[in-house]
């Protein structure tokens, strides 16, 4: 770093000691040659300082800690004499704590005496990277000490080696830190994914209630149609001779109302507002029933095959969600025959073994109903038939299914005590396979009476109803029936009716349940304050209400769905004021 001479000379003062022995011309050389050096002895402490520091720093004196005065800036790590010490000719970068912006640069000489250390020699001086920053120090040229390329090279590879090693550091830190970052991307991601796809859910749950809504307020309006479209016919057909012709179309007017009545409870099932009410249930009748709705849905290009033997069986299951389990297979199996192909739906019984019967099916000593529709579409893989019946899940494109009909069909079955399976392979088409307990086949029914029987004697009935074609024919049914009516389309009229007839209250009320401004059950708890109990039939195009199925009806009230037959209505209210025939006090 230095020039020959000079380093000759610092070796020649380093090999004595800085006393009254030491050759004072030397000493004084070594501080005139470089103005910043310094010399330590064995506690760290300086004991000589170059010419320049007594006008330049004054805390730089004899005695003052080199550690008090100096940070090291390089070589890194070296903190004590011995580090020191072994570093030997490296080039130290030494940082002024008194004014951190002063840096020296130089070497540090050991001094030996009889084999032991005796202390340290700095060498060098002020290192600048600009002119400029001699004026703004306080510096002068006569301040550094006599140039040596060869030593700013040595400090070039140095300060290169240290930054190299300073940036692979860095770049460790950088990799690590990158590392990381790419792993919290990864899971804001997945999180990202999964919040899009609850969000998904949500809005296909809410626009399924939405549309579940919507169905229920249909099938009660239409149900309030399809009452008066039955009743007119039964009361037609109570005035109309056995031989008459007109008798035909008459039944065949009712058949087609009874039929609406169906479409209507599967609107209501779907909606969730249908209470299943299961039956010994006639299963190849049913497929024959909704195989006259699904030819034209499955379309042309489908050929559609069905084996419904008579002698299949009854199952124990309700007949809206077997028609609805049924239609939603099919056209699940329409749906995954785009280019046309064959759907097969089959009824049949089977032996109860444990080969056929599902390891979750309760068993039955009497067999099982087997429900197959089976497709020759494009198939599944087995991740798919792992998830087909989950909720929401669906392989069709958006706008083309909810992903929800094969799972209203897994929690029909299950709610039948059934199970359904599924086998498919991709290109191969697939087989749903819904297995029902088999039960006895009841009695035949006895043909509903064509005859309207006369039921009354005369009891005062308060009839409830906003819908006008509804009200008019109950009105016209309960007076033939024998009865006096009174008839009101608002429930606030038909309240001051009753505050008028204290005198003579109401020995029935007949009402239906949603009204506008008050509902059925309301009006009723506003008539008992005033009568007491009155035996009360409520009416609905809706299901049987919640209230109702937990058994919130009094011993004095009845539910009846819309739409009913004649008859139903006559003996539901002959038997409840038959039951209710009791003194009743009046509230006064």
């Amino acid at each position: 770093m230095f020039p020959p001479f000079v380093e000759a000379a610092s070796r020649d003062v380093c090999v004595t000691e800085f006393d009254a022995s030491t050759h004072e011309a030397e000493a004084e050389l070594v501080r005139e040659l470089f103005p910043f050096c310094f010399a330590l002895d064995s506690s760290m402490r300086l004991r000589m300082t170059g010419a320049r520091w007594p006008n330049f720093d004054a805390t730089v004196c004899v005695g003052a800690s080199f550690f008090d005065l100096f940070e090291i800036s390089r070589p890194l790590n070296v903190l004590t004499e011995a580090q020191i010490s072994l570093c030997g000719g490296d080039v130290f970068l030494l940082t002024l704590r008194s004014r951190p912006n002063i840096k020296l640069r130089g070497q540090f000489v050991t001094r030996e005496k009889s084999g032991q250390s005796g202390g340290l020699l700095f060498v060098g001086g002020p290192w600048i990277t600009r002119i400029s920053e001699l004026s703004s120090n306080g510096l002068s040229l006569h301040d550094f000490p006599p140039h040596d390329p060869r030593g700013d090279f040595l400090v070039l590879l140095q300060a290169q080696e240290s930054t190299l090693a300073d940036l692979k550091l860095l770049a460790a830190r950088l990799r690590a830190t990158g590392v990381t970052l790419e792993s919290r991307t990864k899971e804001l991601e997945r999180e990202l994914e999964v919040r899009a796809q609850l969000e998904a859910q949500l809005r296909q749950s809410q626009k399924m209630e939405a549309i579940g809504r919507l169905a229920g307020g249909v099938a009660h309006d239409f149900n309030n149609i399809l009452m008066a479209i039955h009743g007119y016919a039964a009361l037609s057909l109570s005035r109309v001779s056995p031989s008459d012709p007109v008798r035909n179309w008459l039944e065949q007017i009712r058949s087609a109302a009874d039929l609406a009545a169906t479409l209507t409870r599967q609107l209501l099932t779907f909606s969730r507002q249908h209470v299943l009410r299961p039956e010994a249930l006639d299963i190849s009748n049913e497929v024959r029933q909704v195989e006259k709705l699904l030819r034209p849905l499955v379309g042309a290009r489908i050929t559609m095959i069905i084996h419904a033997p008579d002698d299949a069986g009854c199952a124990w299951a309700d007949p809206s969600a077997i028609q609805q389990i049924v239609m939603n297979l099919a056209l699940n199996a329409r749906d995954a025959m785009p280019s046309g192909g064959e759907l097969e739906i089959s009824v049949a019984a089977v032996a109860a073994d444990a080969q056929v019967a599902a390891p979750n099916v309760t068993s039955s000593e009497k067999g099982f109903i087997e429900l197959r529709v089976r497709d020759t579409g494009v198939g599944m893989d087995e991740a798919t038939k792992l998830r087909i019946f989950e909720p929401f899940y669906t392989t069709k494109e958006v706008g083309k299914g909810g992903g929800l009909g094969l799972s209203i069909v897994y929690g029909l079955v299950e709610q039948c005590s059934g199970t359904i399976t599924v086998e498919s392979r991709v290109g191969e088409g697939s087989m749903f396979r819904v297995l029902l307990p088999r039960v006895d086949r009841e009695a035949p029914r006895a043909a509903e009476p064509v005859v309207i029987p006369v039921g009354g004697r005369g009891e005062r009935v308060l009839l409830v109803e906003d819908e006008a074609l509804v009200r008019r024919l109950l009105e016209q049914l309960l007076t033939r029936a024998g009865y006096q009516v009174t008839s009101h389309s608002e429930p606030a009229q038909a309240l001051l009716a009753v505050e008028r007839e204290r005198s003579q209250p109401f020995e029935l009320v007949i009402t239906d349940v949603v009204m506008s401004g008050m509902s059925g059950p309301e009006l009723s708890r506003c008539i008992e304050k005033i009568h007491g109990a009155v035996p009360t039939i409520f009416m609905s195009g809706h299901t049987e209400d919640e209230m109702f199925r937990a058994g919130g009806m009094a011993a004095h009230q009845r539910f009846m769905s819309k739409p009913f037959a004649p008859s139903e209505l006559l003996t539901m209210a002959r038997d409840l004021l038959d039951a209710s025939r009791v003194p009743r006090t009046i509230k006064r």
